[in-house]
């Protein structure tokens, strides 16, 4: 029994080191033939009805995406707007001092980070693996992308190749610190959907559940810009 025991422990180290010497080519082929980029690269948009959690509580909410970088949300009970439109994050809440704010850093970029049609990490050049890291126990590949300003941290599954965690650290003027984790994928027309993701920041932590998603849905581009203060 205790040898078995010892040549199992051997199987499993020599495994997981030779997972850790995979290519990142077939690292990221693998990872984008799980996301489906191919079945993405014809959708232009995206709306999908779910809730937004926050430190204010649950809300039910219609999410609508569009490429290349435009997001906007609209919360169903109260009058609360939030959007991305390549250039601005902004705001429409009852609880803020002017009627139409616009978001602080953080709130940006996680409006820039929710959805993306397939991976995040598709197109992105100088991508370094850097082996095996264990997140709860369970084994992702550790993926990191420099871009100068921002150190960029991907986690993937070795099991599944799905994107499990990014991290954002900003490493030039103020700090910014995001975690994005998919808490859940569910499936799609056959493809893996992240259904649950979960930002936590050092001051905020939000949430946004998918369960309703509907592919090519029209949105004017003016929705996702932010009017004039009155």
């Amino acid at each position: 029994m205790k040898k078995q025991f010892i040549m199992s422990l051997i199987l499993l180290i020599g495994g997981t080191h030779m997972r850790a010497q995979d290519s990142i080519k077939y690292i990221l082929d693998k990872h984008h033939e799980a996301h489906q980029q191919r079945f993405w690269e014809g959708i232009k948009t995206l709306s999908a009805k779910g809730n937004w959690l926050s430190i204010h509580g649950s809300y039910p909410a219609t999410f609508y995406f569009k490429k290349p970088d435009k997001y906007l949300m609209i919360n169903q009970r109260s009058r609360f707007i939030e959007a991305w439109d390549g250039v601005h994050s902004w705001t429409i809440a009852k609880w803020t001092k002017s009627s139409i704010a616009e978001l602080s850093a953080e709130e940006t970029l996680i409006n820039q980070l929710i959805f993306s049609f397939g991976s995040p990490l598709n197109g992105v050049e100088g991508i370094v693996n850097k082996g095996i890291i264990y997140l709860d126990h369970v084994p992702h590949y550790w993926l990191i992308e420099d871009q100068g300003h921002v150190l960029i941290e991907y986690f993937l599954s070795i099991k599944t190749f799905l994107l499990a965690k990014t991290i954002f650290t900003k490493k030039i003027g103020d700090p910014l610190f995001v975690t994005r984790e998919v808490v859940k994928y569910g499936n799609f027309q056959g493809v893996s959907f992240p259904t649950h993701i979960k930002f936590k920041t050092p001051t905020m932590v939000a949430e946004y559940v998918f369960n309703k998603i509907t592919l090519g849905d029209s949105v004017k581009d003016k929705r996702f810009s932010m009017p004039e203060k009155r």
